[in-house]
């Protein structure tokens, strides 16, 4: 067995599971993707496989077997130790939440200032040494999640819906989705939508599609996305107000899917922000978020 002590990091979402092994040096030596694991959209079988597939192909990647695995973190940890049982990984996983990760994301080691996550949902954390931290959103796609790839999602298949009833403007999106949904017709798509629980991944990877028509010019997604991004901007500044005011230097984080849009989710957002918070900073964190976790075992400087 090798002397090297290799790190595990897992960052888990609705929509994808991402897993990434350090090792001893810090080099990235392996990655693998799998599906969603969020267990409350999903069974805990199909969560527990996207942890598995992603797991898999990272230890494959890095040459390496799961007895070799020194220390291990994971974010929507809930079939973590199942599925370290069955693979053979003896460690335990560390639980980190998603703010820690996003910042480690952007590079940013002091946890100061505001995360806004947007990947498959949306939520938004402040954390102040000083003060502690405070929340909001993350209340799933009944309740909540503005801003996140699933309300992208959802908006777009409505206005799709609504343009082929003739009750809204017409726009690419009523192509996309009979491409998305491989159906020429609205029932045939609102079959695929729904079994017996919200759909949320396959109405989150639409979001796709409406970044898509919007970067071809249509305004009806180009409307949705603004709209997103100032429901995002707006929840931002809310969390923000909590522990920070304008003369307060402090970084704006923005973690998740959402933002591989680019500008036309990040300047409604700053637009938002800047006035309220001059001297403030808004970094987009572009660290694979597998890698993140998994540098933060290796650290082991921040607590879940």
């Amino acid at each position: 067995m090798s002397d090297t002590t290799y790190i595990l990091g897992i960052d888990g979402g609705g929509s994808k599971t991402d897993a990434v092994i350090l090792d001893e040096r810090g080099n990235v030596v392996g990655a693998g993707l799998g599906g969603g694991c969020n267990a409350n959209f999903m069974s805990r079988r199909a969560a527990g496989a996207s942890y598995k597939r992603a797991i898999k192909a990272a230890l494959k990647e890095a040459g390496i077997s799961a007895d070799m695995i020194a220390k291990a973190g994971c974010t929507f940890g809930s079939v973590a130790d199942q599925v370290f049982a069955e693979l053979g990984i003896l460690v335990k996983a560390k639980a980190y939440s998603e703010y820690p990760v996003a910042f480690e994301r952007a590079g940013i080691r002091e946890l100061r200032g505001v995360a806004l996550v947007a990947g498959t949902g949306s939520s938004c954390v402040a954390v102040d040494p000083g003060k502690g931290v405070v929340s909001a959103g993350g209340w799933g796609p009944i309740f909540g999640d503005e801003g996140s790839a699933y309300d992208i999602g959802l908006q777009g298949i409505k206005k799709s819906l609504l343009a082929q009833e003739g009750r809204s403007p017409e726009t690419l999106l009523s192509q996309e989705m009979r491409d998305y949904f491989g159906s020429d017709r609205a029932r045939g798509a609102m079959r695929k939508l729904f079994d017996n629980k919200i759909n949320q991944t396959f109405i989150a990877g639409f979001a796709v599609r409406v970044s898509k028509a919007a970067a071809a010019g249509d305004q009806v997604s180009k409307e949705i996305i603004e709209s997103a991004a100032e429901s995002l901007g707006e929840l931002a500044a809310f969390v923000a107000r909590k522990y920070f005011n304008e003369h307060d230097a402090f970084p704006f984080v923005l973690a998740g899917g959402v933002f591989n849009i680019g500008k036309p989710v990040v300047d409604p957002i700053r637009a938002v922000l800047r006035p309220q918070f001059p001297a403030s900073k808004i970094i987009v964190a572009d660290r694979r978020p597998g890698e993140a976790v998994a540098r933060l075992v290796a650290r082991e400087d921040f607590t879940c």
